[in-house]
C-alpha cells in the first residue's frame, strides 16, 4: 500500500490546486521539513540586529535552534544551540550579548566560533578541539542572514549575486529596524506562499495595493510604465533585470512601478520617511525579492518591509514582519512607525484573513482540486518546485 506521502504525489496534477493531504498530513509536514527546511538556505534575521561582538539571536525550525553571534573581527557565525556535553540548550534568551557561549547547565565554555574553550572538571586528556560546537552552515548577503542545516547546501552564489544588487543603495547592513511584528496564523505556510505569488486576489481583495501599484488589479499592463522607468532606474545605477525562478532555482528578484505621481507604499501615496542608503529621491519603484521558503522583500525608497515565514505544524504558520528605515531616520521627526506600518498592515492583514479561510476551505471533507487561472502562473511553478523537492525522498 502506497504511504500517504506518494498517495498525493500521484494525485497532483500541474496546473491544479494540491491534494489535501499535502496541507493537512502531520507525515508530509514532517518530510516537508527533512526535504526542504533542512536542506534549503533560509533566511535566519538581518545583520543589522548584532552589530557588536558578542551579539547574538537564536533562529528556530521545528526542533532545531540556531545561535546566530557576531564574531570579534565583525564576522558572523552559526551553531546549532546544543552543547557537546550533554546537550543541553546554550542560548535561553532569544537574543542577547555573549563574551563567549557557556552552557548553563556544566559551565562548559565555547567561544564565539564555536571551539570548546573549558570543560569543566573533565580528564586532563579531554580533547576539547573535538567537541566544539556542531557548525551551521551560514551567507550573509547585503545585510541579510542566511543559514543551512544540511552539510552540502544549494549553490547560493547566484543569489548572493543577484540579491547583491538589487539591495545595495538600501545599505541595510546600516540599516534601523524601526519595527517588528509577529503574526501566528492558523494556516498551512505554503498557502501563505501561494498567496504572495499571485495577483488574481489582488483586485477584490487589495484596493489599498492597486491604488499603489500599476497593474495590480489585473485589468491594466504595467510594461508600458515599467519600459519608461527602466531607463531611468539604470541611470541611477539600479539594478532592472527581473531574476525569474527557472528549474531548480529557489529565489526571484524585480523592479517595478508604483502608480505615477507616488512616492512610497503609504496609503495616501507619499513619501514615509528620509531615502534609504544611496537613493536620494523617491523614484527607485518598488523591488520585490523572493526565496524559497521563507522569505520576501517589498522595498521602496524610504522603506524596506521584510517578511519571515516558520511552518509550526500544518495547520499553524509564525510570520515575522520587519520594517527597516534609513541609519540616520529619527522617529517623529523623519518618520513615525504609525505611518511606516499603515499600508502593509492593512495590506497583509488581508492576506492573512484569505490565508486562513483558504485553509478552513481545504479542510472540509468535500475539499477537491481546482483549475488554475493563468494569473497563477507563479503558483504553478510554487508547486512544481515544492512537488519536485518531496519526490526526491523516494
Amino acid at each position: 500500500m502506497k504511504n500517504i506521502l506518494q498517495q498525493n504525489l500521484d494525485a497532483y496534477r500541474r496546473g491544479w490546486s494540491m491534494p489535501q493531504g499535502f496541507y493537512t498530513e502531520p507525515a508530509i509536514f514532517e518530510q516537508e521539513i527533512t526535504q526542504i527546511w533542512r536542506k534549503y538556505w533560509l533566511f535566519a534575521g538581518l545583520s543589522t540586529t548584532i552589530p557588536n561582538a558578542g551579539d547574538y539571536f537564536l533562529y528556530k525550525i521545528h526542533t532545531d535552534s540556531v545561535i546566530i553571534i557576531r564574531g570579534n573581527k565583525g564576522e558572523i557565525y552559526a551553531h546549532h544551540n546544543t552543547c557537546r556535553h550533554r546537550g543541553s540548550l546554550i542560548c535561553l534568551e532569544a537574543s542577547g550579548n555573549a563574551p563567549a557561549l557557556m552552557c548553563p547547565y556544566h559551565q562548559w565554555v565555547f567561544d564565539k566560533s564555536g571551539k570548546l574553550l573549558k570543560a569543566r572538571l573533565m580528564p586532563d586528556d579531554f580533547d576539547k578541539s573535538a567537541h566544539g560546537l556542531h557548525p551551521v552552515q551560514v551567507r550573509v548577503v547585503a545585510g541579510l542572514i542566511y543559514v543551512c542545516l544540511d552539510e552540502n547546501p544549494p549553490v547560493f552564489d547566484k543569489v548572493a549575486h543577484d540579491f547583491n544588487q538589487f539591495l545595495r543603495p538600501f545599505s541595510l547592513e546600516k540599516a534601523k529596524i524601526a519595527h517588528q511584528t509577529t503574526y501566528t496564523l492558523h494556516t498551512n505556510w505554503k498557502l501563505i506562499t501561494e498567496n504572495f505569488r499571485e495577483c488574481y486576489h489582488c483586485g477584490p481583495a487589495h484596493p489599498e495595493y492597486c491604488n499603489a501599484v500599476v497593474g495590480a488589479n489585473m485589468r491594466e499592463s504595467a510594461e508600458k510604465e515599467t519600459a519608461q522607468k527602466a531607463a531611468v532606474w539604470q541611470a541611477k545605477g539600479f539594478a532592472t533585470d527581473t531574476v525569474n525562478f527557472e528549474g531548480d532555482s529557489f529565489h526571484f528578484a524585480v523592479r517595478y512601478p508604483l502608480r505615477n505621481g507616488l512616492q512610497s507604499y503609504s496609503l495616501d501615496g507619499g513619501k514615509v520617511a528620509l531615502p534609504m542608503g544611496e537613493h536620494q529621491d523617491y523614484d527607485a519603484g518598488v523591488v520585490g525579492l523572493v526565496s524559497y521558503p521563507n522569505f520576501w522583500i517589498d522595498a521602496v525608497s524610504d522603506y524596506v518591509w521584510v517578511m519571515q515565514i516558520t511552518p509550526i505544524s500544518p495547520a499553524k504558520t509564525r510570520v515575522d514582519i520587519t520594517w527597516l528605515v534609513d541609519a540616520a531616520a529619527v522617529e517623529g521627526l523623519d518618520y513615525t512607525v504609525e505611518r511606516l506600518t499603515e499600508f502593509w498592515k492593512v495590506t497583509a492583514e488581508q492576506d492573512w484573513q484569505l490565508c486562513e479561510n483558504n485553509y478552513a476551505g481545504i479542510c472540509s471533507s468535500s475539499y477537491q482540486p481546482g483549475p488554475l487561472a493563468p494569473a497563477e502562473t507563479d503558483v504553478i511553478l510554487f508547486l512544481e518546485w515544492y512537488n519536485q523537492r518531496l519526490k526526491i525522498v523516494h
